[in-house]
């Protein structure tokens, strides 16, 4: 078995999240030749095919997508084993922003654990809608942002896609026949309440808005209460919670992504990898 070549990895996770040979040469300063020359190198070393190519695009072959996989941790793992045999202490102040949603999963687990390895690291959290989140990471409110993205966006660096799943409580009232969908959600600039809305538009069916509220815990209390019924990521549905399959548009999936100020720390750009290696195992 021939060894994964980590320089070779490393333009093929470039080409893999910008989905161009263009942009990742400009990315990692090499020619788009010798990118090209990367990638069949390592398509040798795999004996695989690693991409689909046309004349337009670029896509991630099967193949590809498991390596893609395997790349990124493999070489956030290498970067930490440097900095922490080489890099100096981690200090200062990282300030990130996260759904509420995500914030009570395992990326909890995942801050704490970075917290307790770097003791002088400062952590200031925020929570909020992904709209407002990317609003203050461009105010500089924060060095990091982990939030969804809307779709045809291209800011940030997707680190996690999930599907997008109606749900509701045991008695909630599509259950019981109401024509017209009473729904919960948060208020604008909501990814997944705008998601909800342009699906039911699209299938012409009727909706009323029963609770608008920006905190995860009152939307969630109103659908168990089957005051209305709302959206959650496949990942996040509360306990207790259906899914509802009755007849309602599909909601397609959502791109969870990592995005940063242009210059960070390098406590910032730790807490980064570890961040999108725990979103990517959750």
């Amino acid at each position: 078995m021939r060894p994964l070549p980590s320089d070779l990895l490393r333009t093929f996770v470039v080409v893999a999240q910008t989905g161009s040979f263009t942009a990742a040469a400009d990315h990692v300063s090499l020619s788009q030749s010798t990118v090209s020359q990367h990638i069949r190198r390592l398509e040798d070393v795999v004996g695989q095919p690693l991409f689909e190519r046309d004349t337009r695009n670029v896509r991630l072959s099967p193949h590809g997508e498991t390596l893609q996989r395997y790349a990124e941790k493999i070489l956030a793992l290498m970067d930490e084993a440097m900095a922490s045999l080489c890099g100096p202490p981690l200090n200062g102040t990282v300030r990130v922003g996260l759904p509420e949603d995500f914030a009570s999963t395992r990326l909890t687990t995942a801050l704490a654990s970075f917290a307790q390895r770097n003791p002088e690291v400062e952590l200031v959290i925020g929570t909020g809608l992904s709209g407002d989140l990317f609003r203050e990471l461009d105010e500089g409110r924060y060095d990091l942002v982990f939030a969804k993205r809307l779709s045809g966006s291209r800011r940030g660096t997707i680190v996690r896609t999930e599907p997008l799943h109606w749900c509701g409580s045991p008695t909630s009232p599509l259950t019981h026949g109401e024509s017209v969908l009473p729904l919960a959600v948060h208020p604008e600039p909501s990814v997944t309440r705008r998601r909800m809305f342009e699906a039911l538009k699209a299938a012409g069916r009727p909706y009323r808005l029963a609770i608008v509220s920006s905190n995860i815990m009152v939307i969630q209390a109103a659908v168990m209460a089957g005051l209305g019924i709302s959206a959650f990521a496949g990942y996040v549905i509360p306990d207790g919670l259906v899914r509802l399959d009755l007849g309602l548009p599909e909601l397609g999936s959502l791109d969870y992504v990592i995005d940063r100020q242009p210059s960070v720390s390098q406590a910032a750009l730790a807490l980064e990898m570890v961040l999108t290696d725990a979103a990517g195992e959750l």
